[in-house]
């Protein structure tokens, strides 16, 4: 009875190991290492997916993210294909369709197009005055985020986003908390800090939540259910979109200096919904790796 109980145990085990490597295999299968030494450890990212990107009057969304080394670092790939170089930047095209594309970018190239590159073969260095390596990925015809589970890795983020204030505007001009009225625009100052530190000049930049959704309660009732106001997880989003999630309070980040992050959590947001009273605007904000952050706001209607 005792060697039955034994065995039995045994196999449940091995079921379970078995059943959680099968989930993991999907992932493992497609994760990639870093395009810099060591591989198989952890660099500084001072960019994410998604953050915004201001030069003049243009803007648009990061189609990458950007890794922190200093100008004249190797650069490798971290998967096999045949180069393709423009200008500074190095994509390899793998040889098998369904494959993502990685593109490196920043570089010094040591390959010429239609070269053919394995992996961890050198393909340029960082260029002067960058002091960083964009690492984008390409699938299906957009890119897609590198710092999603079962990519780029390894990569641990402990951090939890942060949502310091919201803002509710009408007219382009803010309002105060204890007298919304009308027809009105929701935003939300929100940020993710890098897990590990990052290297001057760029030691106090900011970086992009993933996911961020809100709410409306009265108490414990919710009388605005949860509402999905920005989703950057999968696939980067076309610069159309960009004023729609960006609220014009947004600033870049600058060296030795942080930016401002504001998103629209709704546009013209009708008050009449609610009665007048008190309410909780609750926010959340999600990390690539669903470390979330909460935030409640205290508003009154006053129509």
């Amino acid at each position: 009875m005792r060697c039955y109980k034994f065995c039995v145990k045994r196999a449940l085990r091995l079921v379970i190991l078995l059943g959680v490597l099968a989930l993991l295999a999907p992932a493992a299968a497609s994760a990639y290492p870093w395009p810099i030494r060591p591989f198989y450890e952890q660099h500084a990212v001072r960019g994410y997916f998604n953050d915004p990107r201001l030069s003049g009057p243009e803007q648009g969304f990061h189609f990458g993210v950007d890794i922190s080394a200093p100008d004249g670092t190797p650069v490798y790939a971290v998967a096999s294909g045949y180069a393709r170089v423009r200008g500074m930047s190095v994509s390899v095209i793998p040889w098998r369709r369904g494959v993502p594309r990685l593109s490196y970018w920043h570089v010094m190239p040591v390959v010429s197009t239609r070269q053919y590159i394995r992996k961890f073969e050198l393909i340029g260095h960082v260029a002067p005055g960058a002091g960083h390596v964009h690492l984008a990925e390409w699938k299906s015809g957009t890119y897609i985020n590198p710092l999603r589970i079962g990519a780029l890795a390894p990569y641990i983020d402990d951090t939890v986003p942060r949502i310091p204030q919201v803002t509710f505007s009408s007219s382009g001009q803010p309002i105060r908390a204890d007298a919304v009225r009308g027809i009105v625009d929701l935003t939300a100052d929100s940020f993710d800090t890098s897990p590990m530190p990052i290297p001057a000049p760029w030691e106090q930049a900011i970086l992009s939540p993933a996911f961020i959704r809100w709410r409306v309660l009265q108490g414990e009732t919710t009388m605005w259910q949860w509402t999905n106001a920005v989703d950057f997880r999968r696939f980067v989003l076309h610069v159309s979109l960009y004023n729609l999630v960006y609220a014009p309070g947004t600033v870049q980040n600058r060296p030795h200096r942080h930016g401002r992050y504001q998103y629209y959590l709704a546009h013209q947001f009708d008050t009449h919904v609610l009665p007048n009273g008190s309410y909780t605007l609750q926010v959340e904000a999600w990390d690539e790796q669903e470390n979330v952050g909460q935030a409640s706001f205290a508003f009154t209607v006053t129509n």
